[in-house]
């Protein structure tokens, strides 16, 4: 498509470049079908079947397969140079635009990076990826909220989201965020100036970016609906503050 673009690490795989025109070829393997599901079976010893259990997905598994042509051999070899570079050691970016809402997943090397050189100025390649958190993620929607009030978040995504709140202010007491009517609470007081982070995936708490073991009270995270609005409250017995809300669109 002509409005395709896709990186890697921020830099394009498609369009022109100092090296050349990068092209993909054939499909984007593993980017718009669905992951694999995971499941735990446990047989059922006296009757039919297996116990059901929890579905989860396996990594997304994602194959790019392109083509630069440049107009010398030197350039092509320099475009070659940075392409096998890319992936690096993992965690980078992998971004898809150009196919309805752009997306983007964090990518690490699943094999190595393969180069044919068909002509002196012609490129084949092929780089095999793994996303190990097999999401896709689009637009970042935020949502402050004062203490003692509420306000609703959402995301346009397709499957639910898990948020992240930054909770900021003066409350000796600690304080409480609910989301959709299940709350998580942080009995430590927070002073003025300090800055709690709920990573409400990974059920943990950072104070001040530092990660923060056993802080919690009540700890029922609830996880985003995609498409509903849903509300989100901030409660402290003492003092004041707010709380920001981060949703992703979040896709499979």
């Amino acid at each position: 498509m002509d409005n395709e673009m896709i990186l890697l690490d921020g830099f394009p795989l498609t369009g022109p470049a100092r090296e050349g025109v990068w092209k993909r070829l054939g499909e984007l393997e593993g980017w718009f079908d669905s992951p694999d599901p995971k499941r735990k079976s446990v047989q059922r010893e006296n009757g039919d079947g297996n116990y059901p259990s929890e579905i989860h997905y396996e990594s997304r598994l994602i194959t790019f397969t392109g083509r630069v042509t440049s107009k010398n051999h030197k350039y092509l070899h320099e475009a070659g140079n940075r392409l096998v570079a890319l992936p690096g050691r993992g965690g980078k970016q992998f971004v898809v635009k150009g196919h309805g809402p752009t997306q983007e997943a964090i990518v690490d090397p699943r094999g190595k990076v393969s180069i044919t050189f068909p002509t002196d100025t012609r490129m084949e390649f092929q780089i095999p990826l793994e996303a190990v958190d097999p999401f896709k993620y689009g637009e970042r929607r935020f949502k402050s909220v004062a203490s003692g009030a509420s306000d609703t978040v959402f995301h346009r995504g397709t499957v639910e989201a898990w948020p992240s709140v930054t909770v900021s202010g003066s409350m000796p007491d600690g304080y409480t965020v609910t989301i959709g009517g299940q709350s998580v609470s942080v009995p430590m007081g927070i002073p003025s100036g300090a800055t709690h982070t709920i990573d409400y995936r990974r059920r943990r708490l950072y104070v001040n970016g530092s990660l923060f073991m056993g802080a919690f009270g009540a700890s029922n995270f609830r996880s985003v609906p995609p498409g509903r609005r849903t509300t989100a409250a901030l409660a402290a017995p003492s003092g004041s503050g707010s709380a920001t809300f981060t949703v992703y669109d979040t896709y499979v």
